[in-house]
């Protein structure tokens, strides 16, 4: 239970925008914001899965092994060594409107992309489970 409590702390804290890791209220490219957990339409899911294949892109990981199983909470279009989004073109709807830095739309974004879409494991779902 200390990992939900601590994945629910989290959660809250994104949802009262305590994170600002913009430059100028400009995007930063950290990649704090590329999370595996997302909400998708079934069109989005589509876009991405034709993306992939056209464009042979593989799985991103983003932890180094260890002996015990592990969860890569991380996006697996996320290229941390170039910092860039593999699927940019195709990128959900979450990804194009989200910008750290600004509450009000954060929360206006929240609510109106909840109507026609699920949340999913990116990594489940374009990848299959591990």
């Amino acid at each position: 239970m200390e990992c939900m409590s601590a994945l629910s702390v989290i959660a809250k804290g994104m949802e009262d925008n305590l994170y600002n890791y913009t430059i100028n209220g400009k995007c930063s490219k950290c990649g704090n914001c590329c999370s595996d957990i997302l909400p998708l339409s079934d069109d989005e899911i589509r876009k991405i899965h034709k993306y992939i294949r056209q464009n042979g892109i593989r799985e991103s990981k983003h932890l180094i092994p260890v002996a015990k199983p592990v969860l890569d909470m991380t996006c697996p279009f996320r290229d941390n060594g170039k910092k860039i989004c593999m699927i940019y073109e195709v990128r959900p709807e979450i990804c194009r409107q989200f910008i750290c830095d600004n509450e009000q739309q954060s929360k206006m974004n929240r609510e109106r992309l909840r109507v026609g879409r699920c949340v999913f494991s990116m990594r489940e779902v374009f990848f299959g489970a591990d």
